[in-house]
């Protein structure tokens, strides 16, 4: 067995970007992932940096939040934002193809001596310095461990992911691409008679639920969406939520519509990601036989509701990532109450790093706070917002500049950016090369 420094425990986005990123730093580091050993509902076959829900990254624009977050991401972890280049499908978006990601990123891991992946479920926090980026699967013994070395009770959030249906059977013969809204990558909406469309409705409605036990009635998944069968419940929500059609004036589709979203390079699958649903298997494929266009998809991922548990705040968490009472132990991706894929890959980045310099006896650095990557680590130990929901990497958490008061919008978003990358560049420098 390889001699290792560090480890990390779990082979999702969060800890292939902690694994790589400490990799690069000159550790040795054991990868624990695991799958096969055992199945999780979430995951459909073993390879590493699999994308739970859709398909995309974010947005690429320097002016979205995502967007300055792979900037920033590139001086610091490139392989996973080449290997999200080279899996890419969207134009607008960095919406990527899942399963070529994961097998490029799963390759780049498996060809770097520096990272042992070992498949095998870890029960108990490793020895030494160790990154658990274990998300939803988070579960006992280890989940207890984790509880009982940070001292603080674990919170809870909800997110939902849509269905998935193959390609082969759909009658597309009517369907046409338009994006949803000015500026969105193009979907393909499927016409639906207004008939079709409320008997979906009322199949949606009807159709048998397996939300999670914890799962208040009237629970908004973390981000910020309803389940489906919700928003069925009110005709006119339901209306211009689930089959308005595109938004924007490029193209007009009279009556409601069905979204299909690619979900793989060659559109041999489509993602329904207006149909975010705690409905069971069997009521999904009952809904959309509603739907004459559909009645033969073979749906390859069901859609479902998965709970996220995390440790964030002061009481938890250092912005350094580390738990405040345990500082052998980092933290990286949902784990920390940061949501989104991009945020997984900046906190389990930031652990990496951490996690190396930790193995070499150096102080654990924190990106400066007018990097967006810095803000959103200091964001994770500040106050929770009112409503205890995960956060996502936004520009208003970027320090305010007393000088920028009345500049058009624009002109401080672009001192925002060159800011931010300044600030990445000298923790970069700092990071992996002092």
């Amino acid at each position: 067995m390889t001699q290792h420094a560090a480890t990390v425990v779990g082979g999702g986005v969060a800890g292939c970007a902690a694994a790589m990123a400490a990799a690069r730093c000159g550790v040795h580091v054991t990868l624990f992932e695991q799958r096969p050993t055992r199945d999780t509902p979430l995951h459909s076959d073993d390879m590493l940096c699999a994308l739970t829900g859709g398909p995309d990254l974010g947005a690429a624009a320097l002016d979205r939040a995502t967007g300055l977050l792979k900037a920033e991401l590139c001086e610091l972890c490139p392989a996973l934002l080449d290997a999200a280049g080279e899996a890419r499908i969207g134009e607008n978006s960095l919406s990527v193809d899942p399963v070529r990601f994961a097998h490029l990123v799963t390759r780049r891991i498996e060809a770097d001596a520096a990272i042992e992946v070992v498949r095998e479920e870890a029960r108990a926090l490793p020895r030494g310095i160790v990154v658990v980026a274990t998300g939803p699967t988070t579960w006992s013994p280890l989940a207890r461990a984790l509880h009982s070395a940070a001292g603080a009770p674990f919170r809870f959030s909800f997110l939902g992911r849509a269905p998935v249906i193959a390609a082969a059977d759909l009658d597309l013969s009517a369907a046409r691409w338009a994006p949803l809204y000015p500026g969105a990558d193009a979907s393909l909406f499927v016409p639906i008679s207004e008939d079709e469309a409320e008997e979906l409705r009322v199949r949606l409605l009807a159709g048998q639920r397996v939300s999670p036990a914890e799962m208040a009635a009237d629970t908004v998944l973390g981000d910020e969406a309803d389940p489906v069968e919700r928003r069925a419940a009110d005709p006119k929500l339901f209306r211009d939520r689930v089959v308005g059609g595109p938004r924007g004036p490029e193209v007009t589709i009279e009556g409601p519509a069905v979204r299909l979203e690619p979900h793989a390079a060659g559109h041999e699958t489509f993602g329904l990601p207006d149909l975010l649903t705690a409905l069971t298997p069997e009521a999904q494929r009952q809904a959309l036989d509603a739907i004459p266009a559909l009645a033969a998809a073979q749906i390859v991922r069901p859609g479902s509701i998965h709970r996220l548990p995390w440790l964030a705040g002061a009481e938890a968490l250092l912005p350094t990532l580390q738990l405040k009472r345990a500082p052998r132990v980092l933290l990286a991706g949902t784990l920390t109450g940061a949501a989104g894929y991009v945020e997984a890959m900046a906190t389990g980045t930031v652990a990496g790093i951490n996690a190396a310099r930790l193995v070499s006896a150096d102080e654990p650095l924190v990106p400066g706070e007018h990097s967006l990557i810095g803000a959103l680590c200091r964001a994770l130990v500040g106050p929770p917002p009112s409503d205890e929901r995960m956060i996502q990497a936004n520009y208003g958490m970027l320090p305010d500049e007393r000088e920028d008061e009345g500049r058009p919008k624009r002109e401080r978003r672009e001192r925002q950016i060159a800011g931010a990358l300044k600030a990445i560049g000298e923790y970069a420098r700092a990071a992996l090369d002092g």
